[in-house]
């Protein structure tokens, strides 16, 4: 069982949304200088694949959430989600996705991150990691 990231206590809410905003300001960032890399020296290092990733994320603010902030993300792309009895998929194109377990790592770390602020804590409680069977 992998533990997730919860925010502790009064205010942990807050701390984890401002968290996320500079953690994610900070990959902004980086994707740019990645793909402006890319662009001016094309052909170094495409390398894209599309990846299935199992989504921790119930309600469709936060499915909606992270497939906006990964399409933001200069690239990656979220292309198409799948809903059923299972929990959410979603399939992502990445441009630099030499390793599909690597692409699906940071996906999960961004959904991480984002659930810590968007979900209210419940004591005792721990998260189940999608990928890991029950």
């Amino acid at each position: 069982m992998t533990t997730r990231r919860r925010a502790p206590g009064r205010g942990g809410r807050l701390r984890a949304a401002v968290g996320f905003l500079l953690w994610f300001t900070g990959e902004f960032l980086r994707a740019n200088a990645v793909v402006l890399r890319e662009v001016l020296t094309p052909g170094h290092g495409i390398d894209p694949a599309v990846v299935r990733v199992r989504l921790r994320s119930r309600s469709m603010v936060e499915i909606a959430s992270i497939m906006s902030l990964l399409s933001l993300t200069p690239g990656t792309l979220a292309l198409n989600l799948t809903t059923g009895a299972r929990s959410p998929e979603l399939l992502v194109h990445g441009m630099h996705a030499s390793d599909p377990e690597q692409l699906r790592a940071s996906v999960h770390e961004m959904e991480d991150r984002l659930l810590a602020f968007l979900r209210r804590p419940t004591p005792g409680v721990v998260d189940r990691d999608p990928e890991e069977t029950p």
